[in-house]
């Protein structure tokens, strides 16, 4: 079942009957510099299961010099649930002011984002059985470089002020659960992320013309029946690229095999923000289209690895926000997104409120069938005003646990920045001390209308 995996999707639609606020799931950074006293909230994240009752959390700090001020990757272990207690939270790779990617002496900030996390975690059952790649873990995100004015602190967006080429890059380390389940061990070190065959030189991958690279927001899923194998989707200079990892028994670490063919919107156009899932015996990617106010790209084919699938516009979304596509543990496909053309906040320019959940019916053009609000922050009485673009985004679906009731994270700020770094763009206003409070990684329980199994199975505990 080459390409299906044990995670594949289908059957008939079913409804998802309520959504409902949890409040934050990760409030603020506990780390050295990183908490919301200085100016940092916790952003964009990911979720996987370590075992039975231990959950890993990777995500950014974000700061409001300047647009997309991602700074420093953090991770967390809880306990329980993925909303549960936190025993452990540390950092992979702290954001510096004084970052030179290339050797020549510059000094640029290093930012960390799109952090993403994969693995089988440990005491897994396949078929009733456990698997030798279980409690080995891969956790990768971004690094770019951006310039920082030094009187303003403004951070310069990458379009105003010019860094070196080949800064956007990404990073990769792998690890395990330790034995006592409070923390990780590195298994392998932090390191660039590359093709196996590409280690050394300017080459990162077997399209070796490619140079900037960065991971979708969405995390890799399972490519065959047992988890050996994952597939993820980056996005490199405006086409996205399939990618594979598979485990090697030899070293016990997963390693980036393969690369698929470069996706393009239609006529080329450029794309990003990739996102992979399977369904019915077949996978499906979705991703966001320069260019355009509305509408999404989709792609379908029964090999991911294969020839370039035909781009399938659709404007059926009425947003041009990031978006994250996942399916279901109720076999529906459903889309994170902010439903621009139909929102009710018109009045607020480039408006990213509230955060809808789309469901999509694949099989006829890629259909909303149904849209769902996950998030309104001024429904919800958060003090950030209108005048500062409320914003909500980067849905995340946690594995399922089983059950009617399943959980998913967002990312909720203002789009306001610190009154020195205001004076040198135009952005939304100055952010005050309650919008900042206010902004971070919140939650919402949602429940299905049926009972449905679990992502992982694990051995009955008497």
């Amino acid at each position: 079942m080459d390409g299906q995996g044990f995670a594949s999707i289908g059957g008939l639609l079913q409804m998802i009957r309520k959504i409902e606020s949890k409040g934050f799931y990760i409030d603020e950074c506990r780390l050295p510099g990183e908490s919301k006293a200085d100016d940092r909230v916790p952003a964009q994240h990911n979720t996987i299961q370590l075992s039975r009752d231990r959950w890993f959390v990777v995500y950014e700090t974000r700061g409001f010099r300047g647009v997309d001020d991602n700074c420093s990757v953090v991770y967390q272990i809880r306990r329980d649930t993925p909303d549960g207690v936190v025993l452990t939270e540390g950092y992979l790779d702290p954001s510096i002011d004084d970052w030179d990617p290339v050797g020549n002496g510059g000094r640029f900030v290093r930012q960390g984002n799109h952090s993403i996390a994969f693995g089988v975690p440990k005491g897994a059952l396949f078929e009733g059985h456990r698997v030798p790649h279980e409690n080995v873990f891969v956790v990768a995100w971004g690094n770019h470089a951006r310039a920082l004015d030094p009187e303003s602190g403004y951070l310069w967006a990458r379009s105003e002020m010019g860094v070196p080429p080949g800064t956007s890059r990404c990073t990769w380390a792998q690890f395990r659960l330790n034995d006592e389940e409070d923390d990780i061990e590195l298994l392998q070190q932090k390191t660039a992320l590359r093709q196996k065959g590409y280690e050394e030189g300017e080459a990162l991958c077997s399209h070796e013309e490619l140079r900037s690279m960065n991971h979708s927001f969405v995390a890799p899923v399972p490519y065959n029946e047992d988890g050996s194998e994952w597939a993820h989707m980056q996005h490199w200079e405006g086409v996205c690229l399939p990618v594979r990892y598979r485990w090697n028994p030899e070293t016990g670490l997963y390693e980036w095999v393969e690369s698929g063919p470069q996706l393009k919107g239609p006529s080329g156009a450029r794309i990003g923000e990739g996102s992979i899932v399977p369904y019915r015996g077949e996978w499906l990617a979705a991703a966001r289209m320069g260019g355009k106010d509305f509408g999404i790209v989709w792609f379908r084919c029964s090999d991911l690895f294969g020839s370039e699938p035909t781009p399938i516009f659709s404007d059926a979304v009425g947003s041009n926000c990031p978006r994250t596509v996942y399916g279901f543990p109720d076999g529906v496909v459903r889309l994170f997104t902010t439903d621009q053309r139909n929102s009710p906040y018109q009045d607020i320019y480039q408006r990213r409120i509230p955060l809808n959940l789309l469901d999509i019916d694949p099989d006829h053009g890629f259909a909303v069938t149904r849209s769902h609000i996950v998030f309104d922050s001024i429904k919800e009485g958060l003090p950030i005003p209108k005048k500062h673009a409320p914003t909500m985004h980067f849905g995340r679906l946690l594995p399922h646990g089983g059950g009617s009731t399943g959980l998913a994270s967002f990312f909720v700020r203002t789009r306001a920045i610190l009154p020195r770094a205001y004076t040198m763009g135009n952005y939304k206003g100055i952010a005050t001390r309650p919008e900042i409070e206010a902004s971070g990684v919140y939650y919402c329980e949602l429940t299905y209308d049926q009972e449905l199994p679990p992502t992982w199975t694990f051995e009955t505990v008497s």
